[in-house]
This record gives C-alpha cells, structure tokens and sequence, in this order.
C-alpha cells in the first residue's frame, strides 16, 4: 500500500480517538470552565501525535524491505514526509468539519 493510504488509515483512528478522550472529559459548571480547553488541548496533542506515529509507523513498521527493491523503497521514503503533512492536515480539517457540526456539543470545543 502506499503511505497516503496508511496516512488516511491513522488519522481516522487518530480522530476516533480525539472524539473518545474528548466525549470522556466532563462538562465543568460555574462561571470559568476549564474543560473546554483541556478538549482543546487534547485535540492538538493527538493532532501532533497522529503526525509523530504516521511518520514513525511508515519508517519503521510499513516500509518494503530495502533489500529487495531499492527503488520501491526510495519511491516509499520520499512518499511518506509528503504523507505525514497530508495526514495531519486532513486531521485538522476533519477536527474543524467536526467541531463545526457539534458547535453544541463537547466536540465543539476544539476550534
């Protein structure tokens, strides 16, 4: 498979679970609510992290042998940085469109 379909792959689970630990953060009452930034904060520690583990993930787990094809390999390798960017970028617009959508709601709270 090629690293934008790995790319695609881990920013779905990524988004999965930023709407889990989101979903589980409870509403705070009162005048000054810390918990609409703590989603926040979260969505971007996951939104980095789903950046690190695509690029990590590809290098050390999803790269073809180098031995047996050199140029499959090297295709593969200057695919991924481009891969990473496209995966955390489509992280950030799926995080938007959500947040968006549930402006109401706990998922609100991320942009």
């Amino acid at each position: 498979m090629e690293p934008y379909t790995y790319a695609l792959i881990f920013t779905g689970a990524m988004i999965l679970i930023a709407a889990i630990i989101s979903s589980l953060i409870k509403f705070e009452g009162g005048a000054n609510p810390k918990d609409p930034g703590r989603r926040k904060i979260w969505f971007w520690i996951i939104a980095f992290m789903n950046g690190v583990l695509i690029y990590l993930a590809g290098t050390f787990l999803l790269a073809p042998n180098p031995e047996d094809d050199q140029m499959i390999f090297d295709d593969f390798m200057k695919a991924l940085p481009i891969a990473t960017a496209v995966g955390f970028l489509v992280f950030i617009l799926i995080g938007f469109i959500l947040s968006k959508i549930f402006k109401h709601g706990k998922l609100g709270h991320w942009f």
